[in-house]
Parts: C-alpha cells; structure tokens; sequence
C-alpha cells in the first residue's frame, strides 16, 4: 500500500481509542490534517465537537 499525503475533501481511516474511524479531510497543514467525523463517533469519542487533528504518519486515504 503506497502511503499518500491527504487533500481537502478525501476520505482517510484511522485509528483512535481502539476505533477504527473514516473521517472527512477539511484542511492540510504541515505535519497533521483537520477532519470532521460523525456525530456518533464524536460521541463514543467524548469529543465537544465532531472536529480532530490526524498527523499524516497516522492515516491512510481511502480511495
């Protein structure tokens, strides 16, 4: 599997508390991508919001 940078709007998987979560890229920065996940992951998460930061080592791109 060749590991690929995110671009805005991809879908990416990754790994978080034991949950394997799809997530929505929103922004790219230098080192980690901003993603927007489902509310019920979100929940499941205790996150306030539906946001989160992915470092590009973390993820793969969904194609």
């Amino acid at each position: 599997m060749k590991k690929t940078k995110a671009k805005i709007n991809d879908q990416i998987e990754f790994v978080r508390e034991g949950y394997l979560l799809i997530g929505l890229v929103e922004s790219v920065r230098d080192n980690s991508v901003i993603v927007e996940i489902s509310y019920d992951d979100a929940s499941k998460l205790n996150y306030v919001n539906n946001k989160t930061v992915v470092s590009h080592s973390n993820y793969i791109v969904i194609e």
